[in-house]
Parts: C-alpha cells; sequence; structure tokens
C-alpha cells in the first residue's frame, strides 16, 4: 500500500510540475505572438512612410517648377508694367 502512495503521489507531484511548467510557458508564448505582430505593423508602417515620403518628393519638387513659373510671370509682368 505503501508503494502505490508513493506512485500515486509521484504521478500527482510530476502532473503538478508539469501544470506549473505550461502556466509559465503559455504568457512567454502568447508574448511572442504578440511580439510579432508588432514587428509585422512596424515594417508596415515603414513601407507607409517611405511611400508618404516619395510623394512628398514629389509634390515638393512640383511646388517649387511652380514657385519658379509664378516667379518668371511676375518679374515679366512687373517689367512689362514698368515700360509703359
Amino acid at each position: 500500500m505503501q508503494v502505490i502512495g508513493w506512485v500515486v503521489t509521484s504521478v500527482i507531484t510530476l502532473g503538478a510540475f508539469i501544470a506549473v511548467i505550461t502556466k509559465f510557458t503559455q504568457p512567454i508564448n502568447d508574448l511572442r505572438i504578440v511580439i510579432q505582430k508588432l514587428n509585422d505593423s512596424i515594417d508596415n508602417m515603414k513601407k507607409d512612410y517611405e511611400s508618404h515620403e516619395k510623394r512628398i518628393t514629389k509634390h515638393g519638387e512640383e511646388i517649387d517648377e511652380i514657385k519658379r513659373t509664378v516667379h518668371g510671370i511676375t518679374t515679366k509682368m512687373e517689367m512689362y508694367h514698368n515700360i509703359k
């Protein structure tokens, strides 16, 4: 009887030990999943930023060209009105 008691106690102890290990490893696994999702989100944000940066640069160049054109027209108008 005593040996059977030891076996039952050993099985219960091992089961409890396994349960404790799974309780500690489950949050770590959940954290890994969340970190992977965050990394994916950061990568997507970087891609969006690069796309927006390209568009802003292009629009900035267009604005500079328009400024040069307006300045040229303004200069011509000033010259025209000063001559007459």
